[in-house]
């Protein structure tokens, strides 16, 4: 069971671009991703409407469940000063 979980709607589900790093050659991209919709309520109150993009190792459970609640197992991290958030591997979300 994880400590943080993600609660919204499936609002889309999508391939990320694949490319190769012109420096490097490294390869990146093609990973699953899905966009959950999420009601965020600030400190006055008022609610702001937050879509949230998480990387996902299989998306079959997530296709039938576009424009439905889900609850996602979620870990978290800063990036430029705001909490970004990763589905957790292993584990399942639930409706």
């Amino acid at each position: 069971m994880s400590m943080l979980t993600l609660n919204g709607t499936v609002a889309n589900i999508y391939e990320a671009p694949k490319g190769v790093n012109k420096e490097t050659g490294e390869a990146y991209g093609g990973q699953h991703r899905i966009q959950v919709m999420c009601e965020n309520t600030l400190k006055n109150g008022e609610k702001r409407i937050e879509l949230v993009d998480l990387s996902v190792d299989d998306v079959t459970p997530y296709r039938e469940a576009i424009g439905k609640p889900v609850r996602v197992p979620v870990g978290v991290y800063v990036a430029s000063g705001k909490p970004a958030f990763y589905a957790l591997k292993k584990q399942q979300a639930a409706a």
